[in-house]
């Protein structure tokens, strides 16, 4: 049952007054139109800058009842005239916010007269953007929520801004994933989204997606939880992790109506488990790009407040904008600090963790929004057990340190990005290379080509293969410094994650030296350390 059809079931039942929260004033008024249609009724509007107006064909101004508390004494003129009145009320919750006892007891008399059948087919409707009720009412109000603009309405609006525009039939191409792009914007939004596109390109099809999702950023700046990136990185930006990519891939189209029909649920999302720097955000960006869905950035540091409930709240209404901008992609970076103190949140925190953290979880399994999560994490220790279930994500990936034909591809992604300077190489010296920077992470990787670069510009000549190799040679990887943490974690995911690449995780040799102090790439030389020879 729509909107329209619950309003007029209310209405018709004899609900004395229905509050009905939205921003959407065009369609609350056409709903209220269609509704005073159906069953027969007068439709007066009311707002404080035009007071009362008769809604017939000609729209006229209604004597009297311009001011607030006049409004019940017209409306009582015409219950004893045994009228027909569906009276809209635009923007009245300034009156009841201010909690004016005079205005609350009006209405609430009202309540009792239709109760007590003193007055019949009146009813009142109350459109505000705001949820404002006070007590005394809240047994006489029915409340409703007017959902933002589906499919059809879309349609419409986008029907509109091309004959607006005088857009050309050549121009314009009304497919489903065009209007799925704007499921999640108000109609004023939506309205601008459309018109944007085409002021900008000339034409509405397919290709102006990303324009009309970036609209959606607006809303995202609006809800102060959550952030909006606009992701550049492509699948073709991921060296390795193929079985990832594969499993990505065969979702990509499961958003659309074909996969409805077909009867496939949307993917509920993924758990990408590792070491820093192996690809984990940059897979969340790309998933977004390639699936030309918006890329939602949760931090979890924002969620925590300091005042009681104030957390859960943050949690609970981060997870409804992503809902209303679904289908979208919810992007957790590095969820296991954001959970960490879970175990002993009763007496750390007062709870607030463990509320925090079972909010989401509640959400995960029981959301039928498609809004596809992806969370990261790289200490798998600090995970809570519950996160880990099946269930509430589809599959937990473990990202593990590229292997030599990884590195190789990964090598040419980050030389071919800047200039094109893959061609520089053959591909034999890209393979001693890969091969000498074994146990390197997929950023350890681009900073050893943005290091060569530094150091063949300071010599003033072209990138060579000695920059680079001297770059893999005066770097201590993570695969090192934390040998023991990565072979611990290869034997914790075995049977409880899949491996993001097809590929056999190479064997690390540890430790070079048994009296050689490891250290970090920005440590740098320190001669009064005996350590270091």
């Amino acid at each position: 049952m729509d909107f329209r059809d619950q309003l007029k079931l209310n209405v018709k039942a004899g609900a004395p007054i229905v509050q009905v929260v939205s921003h959407e004033t065009l369609r609350v008024r056409a709903a209220c139109s269609w509704v005073a249609d159906q069953v027969g009724y007068d439709l007066y509007r009311w707002n404080r800058t035009r007071g009362m107006t008769l809604c017939s064909g000609d729209s006229r101004p209604e004597e009297g009842a311009e001011q607030a508390q006049e409004i019940f004494e017209w409306l009582s003129e015409k219950a004893q005239s045994r009228e027909k009145v569906l009276l809209l009320l635009e923007d009245f919750h300034p009156d009841l916010l201010d909690r004016q006892p005079e205005t609350i007891s009006r209405l609430r008399n009202f309540a009792i007269s239709v109760a007590m059948r003193d007055i019949s087919h009146c009813c009142i409707v109350m459109s505000q953007p705001v949820q404002v009720l006070p007590p005394e009412l809240e047994k006489d109000v029915q409340v409703m929520q007017m959902p933002l603009p589906g499919l059809k309405d879309l349609k419409m609006l986008m029907r509109q801004a091309c004959q607006t525009f005088e857009l050309p039939e050549r121009e314009y191409h009304e497919s489903p994933r065009l209007l799925e792009a704007a499921l999640g914007l108000s109609t004023s939004e939506a309205q601008l989204a459309f018109a944007r596109a085409i002021a900008e390109k000339g034409r509405l099809t397919e290709s102006e997606i990303p324009l009309i999702v970036a609209q959606k950023e607006q809303v995202i700046r609006k809800s102060g939880n959550l952030e909006y990136f606009q992701p550049s990185s492509s699948m073709d930006d991921i060296g390795g992790l193929d079985r990832l990519k594969e499993w990505l891939e065969r979702r990509k189209a499961a958003f659309t109506e074909e996969a409805r029909d077909y009867g496939l649920e949307a993917p509920r999302g993924v758990l990408l488990l590792g070491l820093p720097g192996t690809g984990k955000s940059l897979a969340a960006k790309a998933v977004a790009n390639a699936w030309q869905l918006p890329l939602l950035r949760l931090d979890m540091g924002r969620v925590y407040g300091g005042i009681v409930g104030q957390s859960e709240d943050n949690m609970r209404r981060a997870l409804s904008i992503a809902e209303t901008l679904s289908p979208c992609v919810l992007w957790i970076d590095e969820i296991e600090k954001g959970l960490s103190g879970m175990q002993s949140s009763g007496s750390t925190d007062g709870g607030t963790t463990a509320r925090v953290l079972g909010s989401f979880l509640t959400w995960l399994q029981e959301k039928d929004k498609p809004v596809f999560v992806v969370a990261t994490a790289n200490h798998i220790a600090q995970l809570p057990p519950e996160l880990l279930r099946k269930g509430r994500v589809d599959e937990i990936f473990f990202v593990d340190l590229p292997v030599e034909v990884d590195r190789l591809e990964i090598l040419k992604i980050h030389l071919r990005s800047r200039g094109g300077r893959d061609q520089a190489f053959t591909e034999a010296e890209l393979l001693e290379l890969a091969k000498q920077a074994k146990g390197f992470t997929g950023a350890e990787l681009e900073e050893v080509v943005k290091e060569g670069l530094f150091r063949s510009f300071s010599d003033g000549r072209a990138l060579a293969k000695n920059d680079l190799s001297d770059a893999i040679a005066a770097t201590s990887p993570l695969s090192q410094t934390m040998h023991e943490l990565i072979r611990d974690t290869r034997k914790w995911v075995k049977g409880r994650a899949v491996t993001a690449s097809s590929a056999p995780p190479e064997v690390l040799e540890g430790l070079r030296s048994e009296q050689k102090r490891l250290r970090l790439p920005q440590e740098g030389e320190n001669p009064f350390l005996e350590t270091q020879g």
